[in-house]
């Protein structure tokens, strides 16, 4: 049964996160349905503006700080890297407090 919520877990956040990036940036309808595999930099989806307000989201979502470290292409290449990232703990939670200040 936990190998069911495990894969519900991950289906969920790849919709939340597509479903995001579908609404607030694809201008270009011929990119719906949004695959999870789509080259969000590369077709435009995603310029510098609109990665800073997908990373606000993220963490706002989320509840964890994107690092300026983490702010790399390939993290946020599509949505299966962005959900990679977020997976791969990388990102600090915001309960974590690492004492950078």
């Amino acid at each position: 049964m936990e190998e069911l919520q495990d894969t519900m877990e991950v289906t969920q956040l790849e919709a939340v996160i597509n479903d995001y990036i579908s609404r607030e940036f694809v201008q270009d309808a011929t990119l719906l349905p949004l695959a999870n595999t789509t080259p969000l930099l590369e077709t435009g989806v995603l310029d510098s503006l609109s990665l800073l307000r997908l990373v606000l989201f993220v963490q706002e979502r989320f509840g964890i700080v994107v690092d300026d470290v983490d702010l790399v292409p390939e993290h946020f290449a599509s949505v299966d890297a962005i959900c990679a990232y977020l997976r791969s703990g990388t990102g600090g939670t915001a309960a974590h407090g690492e004492g950078h200040g």
